[in-house]
Formats: C-alpha cells, structure tokens, sequence
C-alpha cells in the first residue's frame, strides 16, 4: 500500500480506562486490572498516609494494609461516587485505626504540616526556624485525637474544606467544624503552655 494512502487510515490510540472502567474490569476477574489500579493510586495513598503517620516505614505498611482492604472491599465500591473519594475514606480509616491502637505516638505527626510557611527555603536559617516549628508541632499535636488530626491535615495540608472532609469521612459537615475548632484550641493551649515564644505565630498562621 502507499505511504500516502497507509497516513490517510486512521490510527488506534492506546486510552487508559478511567478509575470507574477499572474497577468493572477488576469485578470481572482481570488480576492485570488491578495491578494497574495499584500502579496509579500509588503515589496519592502513600503520601496521605505519609501526611498523617509521619514516618516512612509505617507508612509503607499502611499503604499495603489499604490495597489489601480495597482489593477486599471493592464490591462495595457505588461508581455513581468519585473513586477517589472513596479510596480517601478508606485511608483515613485505616490511618485512625492505626493512630488508635499504636502504642507510642512518637511516629504519628505530620513533619510536614503548614503550622508555618517560612518565605523562602532557600534561606538556611529559615529552613532551620522551620524544621524546629514542625518539630514543635510534633509534640503539640500530640494531644489530638486520631480523627481530629486526620480531619486537621485534610484542611490544612490538601485544602479540603469542611464539606469535602464530611463527604469522605461519611459524617455532618457541623461535625468536622467542630474537630477543626477543637484542634485548633487544644494545640493553642499546648503552645500557651509550652512554647509560648511560638503562640503569637500560631495566631498569625491562623488568622
């Protein structure tokens, strides 16, 4: 055939299937399907657990732990909803699960919440005054429960607002208000009585 007529014959694109096509293929027996719903969600599950456990190694386990439950639980899944705010809710789940039973609540902060966002990192000094705050916040966190955390880094950290929050966690909006004041309130009155250098920061982060 010539080349001329071989440009004119239109050409098959490879289309990924979207999450929704996925988990139908999964449903129907195909092990390839899932591997590959593994591959894409991969990233995104194990940096929220990163986000809310704070430490790498119990981070991986989590994550594993999820794709455990979501390959489990997957028949459960309504494609009427979005996938992800689906999958979300079952990570945090499994990240409060985790928070409540861990002995030793050392490991589960957020090393990298916005408690303060310095102007520049390239600055040494800054970076330093930054690591310290994070540290700080480490230990004043500690006082949260595992759900007034979750819910404090899902607005903090993703920008989710209160309605978002209660749509993945499954609970009223007045409720994830409630926790966000709470959180607030209790930290500040760590730093109050801990850090006091640090409060008047605090304030100005979260006016």
């Amino acid at each position: 055939m010539p080349a001329e007529l071989r440009l004119m014959i239109p050409t098959k694109e490879s289309v990924e299937p979207d999450d929704r096509q996925l988990v139908e293929t999964i449903r129907g027996g195909d092990p390839a399907a899932f591997e590959m719903l593994i591959r894409r969600k991969t990233s995104k599950v194990y940096s929220l657990c990163y986000r809310v456990i704070g430490n790498a190694e119990d981070a991986k386990d989590i994550s594993q732990l999820v794709f455990i439950k979501l390959w489990e639980n997957l028949d459960k899944y309504d494609p009427q909803y979005a996938f992800d705010t689906w999958l979300y809710r079952m990570v945090t789940n499994v990240a409060i699960d985790f928070m409540r039973n861990k002995q030793s609540r050392e490991n589960a902060v957020n090393s990298n919440l916005r408690l303060v966002r310095t102007a520049t990192d390239a600055d040494q000094t800054l970076s330093l005054q930054r690591k310290e705050i994070e540290s700080v916040f480490s230990m004043i966190s500690q006082v949260l429960s595992p759900k007034q955390k979750v819910i404090f880094i899902m607005n903090q950290m993703d920008d989710l607002q209160s309605s978002e929050i209660a749509k993945i966690l499954g609970c009223r909006e007045s409720t994830v208000r409630n926790h966000l004041f709470n959180a607030r309130k209790l930290m500040q009155q760590q730093l109050r009585k801990r850090f006091p250098e640090y409060s008047r920061l605090w304030k100005e982060q979260q006016a």
